[in-house]
């Protein structure tokens, strides 16, 4: 049976709610999402609501997961690019010895 759980911690409401939360911010995309919540703090912070009835801890949130995925994303990236480098610059000396 699939798993409904949300990828991220959820503190604003749970079931279904929730999983069409989710699903509307994603349709949306990161970008799109994260320009509307800026929008949100710098000009109507005192509304409880940022996209549609979505709460801004909701969106907040579910951008901090999207930051980690993305920065774990990178980490991996980095590790492999730096881990080629060190095969490449070895394969060079070892050439060079012989």
């Amino acid at each position: 049976m699939k798993s409904h759980a949300l990828p991220f911690e959820n503190r604003w409401t749970n079931g279904e709610h929730a999983r069409q939360w989710h699903r509307e911010l994603e349709r949306l995309g990161v970008q799109n999402v994260r320009t509307m919540f800026c929008e949100h703090e710098t000009h109507h912070g005192e509304e409880c609501a940022v996209v549609f009835d979505i709460p801004a801890g909701f969106v907040r949130d579910w951008l901090a997961f999207h930051d980690r995925q993305t920065a774990r994303q990178q980490l991996v990236w980095r590790g492999s690019v730096i881990a080629l480098g060190i095969i490449a610059a070895s394969g060079a000396v070892l050439g060079l010895l012989k």
